[in-house]
């Protein structure tokens, strides 16, 4: 079960549960986000943090990754990181991030969507360090505290493939960056799609325009629309929405919204 994060910031945070294989923590994106994940889990679960095999994300920008190291301190020392193997030449300085196109038509609109506006505590805003800002003059300035704790996925891992944590895959899903992925349940029907798509309040959602390529974007939505069963989508920003049928019916283009097919 996927139960989304509240108070968690900027991005949505979100955070799965396993009978037999505990706990993974998607997109944990600051120190507030991290603070949110203890609360939900001793206060709601009645769970320990001990609990947490996997704290991954669906792809390596700031406001996504920003708390791994805040929230790994409550953690076991068992504990992985899940990442995209791009990020391993993001780390070693032999990569830039994915260059982002329309800063102002897109990232405004995914900040209203994530309510940068509403951000209610300091920590929402404090983050790990630099790593994951996606301009030039942070191209140097890529690191981590927790390099070792890292678990990249490599060869045929991708684009399609079991993480070992209940029914979950990640899929390869490049379009808002080059390492972007998706995690996804065939059983459940749940799918945590990142920044390739946000939610609106209207039960629906869209692309997500501030990307590294639209193109890329459309073909990766198409590619999942035609291979997976979806009920629920978990966006990176904006609100969980869901469909009987098929919730990925509900997804319109870059910032329209789509009237659900019959």
């Amino acid at each position: 079960m996927v139960h989304p994060i509240p108070g968690s910031g900027i991005a949505q945070t979100y955070l799965i549960t396993d009978e037999k294989d505990g706990l993974m923590v998607v997109d944990c994106g600051s120190a507030g986000a991290a603070e949110a994940v203890e609360m939900f889990c001793t206060h709601t679960l009645k769970r320990s943090l001990m609990a947490i095999r996997i704290i991954a994300a669906t792809h390596f920008h700031i406001d996504h990754i920003g708390g791994i190291a805040a929230l790994l301190a409550m953690c076991s020392p068992k504990a992985v990181v899940l990442f995209h193997p791009l990020v391993k030449a993001y780390l070693n300085a032999r990569r830039p991030l994915s260059p982002m196109r329309h800063w102002v038509t897109g990232l405004l609109p995914t900040l209203v969507a994530g309510g940068f506006f509403g951000v209610r505590k300091w920590s929402d805003l404090a983050f790990d360090g630099p790593a994951g800002v996606p301009v030039p003059c942070f191209r140097d300035l890529q690191r981590v505290s927790y390099a070792d704790q890292i678990r990249y996925l490599e060869g045929d891992a991708l684009p399609r493939s079991r993480i070992g944590f209940g029914n979950w895959e990640v899929i390869a899903a490049p379009g808002h960056t080059e390492e972007s992925v998706v995690f996804y349940n065939d059983c459940s029907g749940e799918l945590i799609t990142g920044d390739l798509i946000l939610g609106q309040k209207d039960d629906r959602g869209y692309l997500n325009r501030f990307c590294w390529d639209e193109g890329q974007t459309q073909r990766t939505f198409a590619a999942l629309a035609e291979k997976l069963h979806v009920r629920i989508i978990f966006p990176g920003h904006g609100p969980v929405f869901w469909a009987a049928e098929d919730a990925l019916r509900k997804v319109g283009g870059f910032g329209k919204k789509r009237s659900q097919r019959r």
